[in-house]
């Protein structure tokens, strides 16, 4: 049977994720589209946001805002966004982006080091929810954040959390870097604590681990 992947994906955006979508076109430079989250996985954060209330949200990674938007269409009327891009280049097409989805309203971008702006807004927390999509060596440092700064009942939600099919090896493999695929082990298995957290990995392409913080 030939491969339909590409039909099925079609078919599921075509019914499931058309405004999500539509915002690809303003999100998409070249190579850096495989990067971003799927359309079918910013329509998923637009669920969860709806369904837990969430007003208030950290983002880690922004590059050229495909996921901030999609959670910013999902926020009610109060909603916010903090979403924190460490290259000035990718901050320059997300803010033009955030400005033609007139979304500047509900979108604060914060340039520089994530670890020095997720300091800097926790005079702001509690945050109902954090989306980690940024350097993968560093996702057990943005988890010592959230741990403190993300409500109860919050959502500590990140995207690559399979590290290109990696993870669940028993070593690390050529051409993937030890401190992200050690860091990433450590995620994963600190979110996997169900004294603390209510989580699941779902297999989608790159993974994307959602955890409930107990």
């Amino acid at each position: 049977m030939r491969n339909n992947s590409s039909i099925k994906l079609q078919y599921i955006r075509s019914l499931f994720a058309k405004e999500q979508g539509k915002i690809e076109k303003y999100c998409t430079f070249g190579k850096k589209q495989c990067i971003q989250i799927t359309p079918e996985e910013g329509k998923l954060l637009s669920i969860f946001i709806k369904s837990h209330n969430v007003k208030s949200i950290v983002e880690v990674g922004t590059l050229y805002g495909y996921s901030s938007i999609c959670m910013a269409q999902a926020l009610p009327e109060d909603g916010h966004i903090y979403t924190i891009e460490n290259n000035s280049q990718h901050s320059e097409i997300a803010k033009e982006n955030f400005r033609l989805l007139n979304l500047n309203s509900k979108i604060t971008l914060m340039e520089g080091i994530a670890l020095e702006k997720l300091d800097e807004l926790s005079i702001k927390a509690p945050f109902d929810m954090i989306f980690i999509d940024a350097d993968k060596g560093s996702y057990t440092k943005y988890l010592d954040w959230a741990e403190s700064y993300i409500k109860q009942g919050g959502l500590i939600i990140a995207d690559n959390a399979l590290l290109f099919n990696t993870v669940f090896l028993e070593s690390v493999p050529k051409g993937v870097s030890e401190k992200s695929w050690r860091c990433m082990r450590e995620f994963n298995q600190r979110l996997s604590d169900e004294k603390k957290y209510y989580s699941i990995l779902i297999p989608t392409e790159e993974g994307m681990i959602v955890s409930l913080k107990l």
